[in-house]
């Protein structure tokens, strides 16, 4: 394991100390109601330009951040396309055990700044403040390597495709002293929510009736997986 030099070790300070401080200062005032402050992550440089924060993988040359899922619907409406054990797990196509602050942090280290502070506008019109990202789902069959975009997997109920696309980095928000995605679990959702760290800019994503699985693509329930998140514009 190489050590972090100078240079990396700044902008992991400068990274984390937005939200560890905003969470430390609503934690002066103990409330037993309120989240606990995260702890400064433990971020390890396995090779240059390539950190581990947590679960999550962060590659600076390529811009590109990922981490571990599983494959946790295939048929039912579904709202999120990743979250957490803590998210809404009864509505989502895969979950993860990654921290949504590690991946925060991971974002943040490539420069990505989300909507900083913005709400997302109700009007599907308008675009949704923050960073495009391309999202792609990666797995073995059988000793096959496999890779989709993730929009392949989902549909609309009336029979549609997911338009192939980008996702958008909003970067989720504080609100009350929590970190929303981590306090939520929401990762990548399809329907508007602040809270989620990644949003669908879609026509339909008010409307949380309209999307299912598509199981033509999708690897087996349970199915373990890596999803890959590209930044595609250089900031």
């Amino acid at each position: 394991m190489h050590h972090l030099n100078t240079a990396i070790m700044n902008r992991i300070s400068l990274a984390t100390i937005g939200l560890c401080g905003a969470f430390l200062l609503s934690a002066q005032e103990k409330d037993p109601f309120k989240p606990e402050p995260p702890k400064k992550p433990n971020i390890k440089e396995i090779t240059p330009g390539i950190l581990q924060v947590g679960t999550v993988l962060l590659n600076k040359n390529k811009r590109e951040v990922s981490f571990p899922v599983m494959v946790n619907m295939n048929e039912g409406p579904i709202e999120y396309l990743v979250v957490t054990g803590k998210g809404k797990t009864h509505e989502s196509l895969l979950v993860t055990s990654a921290e949504p602050f590690h991946l925060q942090v991971a974002m943040l280290l490539l420069n990505c700044k989300g909507s900083d502070g913005k709400l997302i506008p109700e009007d599907e019109g308008k675009a949704i403040p923050g960073e495009p990202v391309e999202i792609e789902l990666l797995w073995k069959e059988e000793k096959t390597d496999k890779k989709l975009r993730l929009e392949k997997f989902v549909a609309r109920t009336d029979g549609k495709p997911l338009k192939r696309g980008p996702f958008i980095f909003n970067g989720s928000r504080m609100f009350e002293g929590a970190f929303l995605a981590q306090a939520d679990g929401s990762i990548v959702s399809l329907i508007t929510d602040n809270a989620a760290q990644f949003n669908n800019p879609r026509v339909g994503r008010a409307n949380d009736d309209i999307w299912r699985p598509q199981p033509k693509h999708l690897p087996p329930l349970d199915s373990n997986g890596t999803l890959l998140i590209k930044v595609t514009k250089d900031n």
